[in-house]
C-alpha cells in the first residue's frame, strides 16, 4: 500500500508499484530505489537508482539524483511520484527523509518523525541514520536527534516521534 507523504509524493513497498495502486493514486512517475517494480504501466515514467540496504552504502549520490527526479515531478502540475524499495522500511524512506530535510526545511527529528507517523514500519538502518545525521549538520547548525539506532518496535518509534512537526509546503 502506498502512503501519501506530500500531495505529490507517495512512499511504499515494491508491491505498491502495481498497476492498480498507480491508477488509484494517480501516480505518473515511479522511482525505484534498489528493487524493480513488479510491472510497467503504459503512461507512467519509471526511474531506478541503485542502493543496497547495507549500513556501509552511501546515500549521498542517490539522494542527489532522487532530489532532481522528485523536483521535476513537483514542478509539473498534475504529476505525482511513488518512491519504493522492497519493503519501504529503510532505503526509500531514507531518500524521502533526506528530501524533506533539504527541500522542506525540516530537521532530522521532524522529517523522520513525520514519515514514521505516516508509515509506522519505517526504520532506516543505523548506517543510513548516521548519514542523515551528518546531512542534518551540513544543513542546520545543530543536531536534533541523539539516537544511533531507532527503536525496533513500531509503537516505540511512534511514541518517540509523537511531537514531530509536519513539513511546511
Amino acid at each position: 500500500m502506498a502512503t501519501t507523504i506530500l500531495p505529490f509524493l507517495c512512499l511504499g513497498p515494491r508491491t505498491s508499484a502495481s498497476a492498480d495502486t498507480l491508477i488509484r493514486n494517480h501516480i505518473t512517475d515511479v522511482l525505484s530505489i534498489g528493487s524493480q517494480p513488479p510491472s510497467a504501466l503504459q503512461g507512467v515514467t519509471y526511474h531506478r537508482l541503485s542502493l543496497s540496504d547495507d549500513t556501509d552504502a552511501s546515500i549521498r549520490d542517490v539522494s542527489e539524483e532522487a532530489d532532481s527526479i522528485i523536483k521535476s515531478v513537483h514542478e509539473e502540475p498534475g504529476r505525482k511520484i511513488l518512491l519504493h524499495c522492497s519493503a519501504a522500511i529503510s532505503r526509500s524512506p531514507t531518500i524521502v527523509i533526506a528530501y524533506l530535510m533539504k527541500h522542506h526545511g525540516m530537521n532530522l527529528y521532524n522529517a523522520l518523525g513525520f514519515v514514521i507517523q505516516a508509515r509506522a514500519s519505517v526504520c532506516p538502518n543505523p548506517g543510513f541514520l548516521a548519514q542523515l545525521k551528518e546531512m542534518e549538520l551540513e544543513l542546520y547548525p545543530t543536531s536534533s536527534l541523539a539516537l544511533v539506532e531507532l527503536p525496533r518496535r513500531k509503537q516505540d518509534r511512534l511514541g518517540f516521534f509523537a511531537d514531530a512537526l509536519p513539513p511546511t509546503c
